[in-house]
């Protein structure tokens, strides 16, 4: 509430419109789309780029292809570490828990292709593991970039 009485404020955005939670995760997760996200610490913002990376990785994207560049040492590794328990995570998580999980990223629950997107969620971990791995830097460290891409880039 402020001086004037309840803040109305829409939590999510789409196009400068408000809109409901689902929408908001399923335009935010996708990576062909380019996002810009604003939100106060504790947000979600590490999930929500997290959750961009797994969908690339979904999408055949290889591992050592995606980028993500963070402003601090602590936050990269933060978002690693993510990344590395939601793969694993996936290994082992029943066919309902899984598809719920693909549900919060922003994969429509009818999606005619969820069985094959849970086999291949469960095999991410390795395919992430096995080779050179997604990179994930601080934006002093990359140098061949300009200062308008700090956030999650399909390379």
């Amino acid at each position: 509430m402020n001086a004037t009485g309840p803040d109305l404020t829409p939590r999510y955005r789409k196009d400068g419109e408000a809109c409901d939670a689902s929408l908001f995760y399923a335009v935010a997760c996708d990576p062909m789309r380019p996002v810009v996200v604003e939100a106060c610490a504790g947000a979600g913002k590490t999930w929500l780029l997290v959750s961009r990376i797994a969908r690339a990785l979904l999408m055949d994207t290889p591992p050592h292809e995606i980028l993500a560049i963070t402003f601090t040492k602590k936050a990269s590794a933060e978002m690693g570490q993510r990344l590395h328990t939601l793969l694993a995570s996936w290994c082992d998580l029943p066919d309902e828990e899984l598809t719920a999980e693909l549900i919060a990223r922003g994969i429509p629950r009818h999606d005619s292709q969820q069985a094959s997107l849970r086999q291949k969620a469960r095999g991410l971990h390795a395919v992430v593991l096995s080779g050179r791995g997604v990179q994930i830097r601080t934006s002093r460290k990359s140098t061949r970039l300009n200062s308008s891409h700090h956030e999650v880039s399909r390379m």
